[in-house]
């Protein structure tokens, strides 16, 4: 049977001396291993496309006994070429293909994770703001889709505008906005996060899935002010901010590190990302 489908190319290994298993995640049957025969070659009918982050339009032979399904055609469908020439995009598209890459299982759809990550690249490829802090987010939006949501219950923020910067004309609005997150639109004001007058500090509560004011008797994380600040954008829906606040960066590795042991104590499988050591150069 010939399935024609939206996906997302997740990662590729090499098979033999011609030809690519290409996982993907794809809007019909969720993540897949497909066979490209012939796609190392120098001339072959894939053109190039098959890279991670690639964002394609696929049709493959799909035989629901076979646990890898053959390749027969793709095309473009949304270009991510940009997020391959720069630093900060790609480390932040690798990461974010791998984390989603672990949290699908195969042929099990998850429409709206394909929807996320896709408006997620196509947002990365266009934006011409830093992403370097912008992870967590995308680990929270990931824990929602995922069934693992973190409930947000903070303090009033305080937060101190800086000198304006040159505007962006990029833009990730409420219609494409990560299936329905809130805001990421790119706008001049820059901030910088001053001591909260209240509330602080606050916890990631791990066992219980919140972040509060209060440490629950288990596993949990102190969380500094710009952590706690990070959230707090979130729940306002103050989302560009993560990208317009100077947040001190070994904060923001921490509580990646925090989030990660989220998604490992509440589900199995989750391991350490190999595109991490590029990640961790840009923070």
């Amino acid at each position: 049977m010939i399935t024609d489908t939206p996906a997302i190319v997740f990662k590729t290994v090499s098979f033999s001396e011609s030809s690519l298993i290409v996982t993907m995640l794809t809007e019909k049957h969720g993540k897949i291993p497909v066979m490209a025969r012939g796609a190392r070659r120098n001339k072959n009918r894939f053109g190039g496309l098959l890279q991670p982050g690639a964002i394609l339009e696929v049709s493959y032979y799909h035989k629901s006994t076979r646990e890898v399904q053959n390749l027969r055609d793709v095309s473009q469908k949304q270009p991510t070429w940009r997020i391959q020439q720069d630093m900060e995009k790609m480390a932040i598209g690798l990461a974010s293909l791998e984390l989603s890459e672990q949290l699908c299982h195969e042929y099990e759809p998850m429409p709206d994770m394909y929807l996320f990550l896709a408006d997620f690249l196509a947002w990365l490829h266009e934006s011409k703001s830093s992403p370097r802090f912008l992870f967590p987010y995308i680990q929270y939006r990931m824990a929602q889709i995922s069934g693992i949501g973190i409930s947000l219950q903070l303090p009033q923020s305080t937060v101190q505008r800086q000198s304006s910067v040159p505007p962006d004309s990029g833009d990730l609005s409420d219609s494409s906005d990560l299936s329905g997150s809130g805001d990421l639109s790119e706008s001049s004001e820059r901030y910088t996060v001053n001591e909260p007058r209240t509330g602080f500090p606050c916890y990631l509560n791990v066992e219980s899935g919140c972040v509060t004011d209060k440490s629950d008797h288990g596993m949990s994380f102190g969380l500094t002010k710009s952590q706690g600040e990070y959230f707090r954008y979130i729940a306002d829906g103050k989302k560009a901010r993560l990208l317009n606040t100077d947040f001190p960066a070994p904060e923001i590795k921490h509580l990646i590190h925090h989030l990660d042991a989220y998604f490992q104590f509440h589900l199995e499988g989750i391991r350490g990302r190999r595109s991490d050591a590029i990640f961790e150069q840009i923070l």
